[in-house]
């Protein structure tokens, strides 16, 4: 067998391995909050490193986790999941494996008209729940961000990640 014919026998079964791929997977609405996040750095001694993951939507649900690390050693985690199967998502919190508490999807208003479509985000609330009532993720240019509150809007506390690199 000729070299030539070798090369285009091998360039053939290369491109047909490409064009078996499957199609780009569809990430699921909440696609802005798939992956690893992490305190932007760099992080100074003795403050909070703050990461958070989220998996694509697998079969409706999402599942993410975050810890809490200050000088080396674990502070606080947390197991989350979010419920896209109905209408309005449900997000499910269990902070260090503590009874898992449910927030539901706020309705977002639709842009104004004319108005640039705004960064992707989405809020949950739970008014029957301690602290917090409120948990909203968003998209900025840098990453992810999350804000948490009571209803009211009281007691605010700020999230903002970058992707991890590894």
């Amino acid at each position: 067998m000729s070299m030539k014919l070798v090369s285009v026998a091998a360039l053939g079964l290369a491109l047909a391995g490409c064009a078996s791929n499957p199609p780009p997977r569809d990430l699921g609405r909440l696609a802005f909050m798939v992956g690893c996040w992490t305190s932007p750095p760099p992080v100074p001694a003795g403050q909070n490193l703050n990461l958070e993951s989220w998996s694509p939507s697998e079969s409706g649900l999402m599942f993410g986790y975050a810890t809490t690390v200050k000088d080396g050693n674990l502070v606080t985690w947390e197991q989350s999941r979010i419920d896209l199967k109905s209408p309005r998502a449900t997000y499910t919190a269990s902070p260090e494996g503590q009874r898992a508490v449910i927030f539901v999807e706020v309705p977002q208003p639709p842009p104004a008209e004319g108005a640039p479509a705004p960064l992707p985000s989405v809020t949950f609330e739970n008014g029957d729940h301690d602290y917090p009532q409120r948990i909203r993720y968003y998209k900025t240019e840098a990453g992810l961000a999350a804000s948490i509150s009571k209803l009211d809007g009281s007691r605010p506390f700020n999230y903002s990640w970058v992707r991890c690199k590894y």
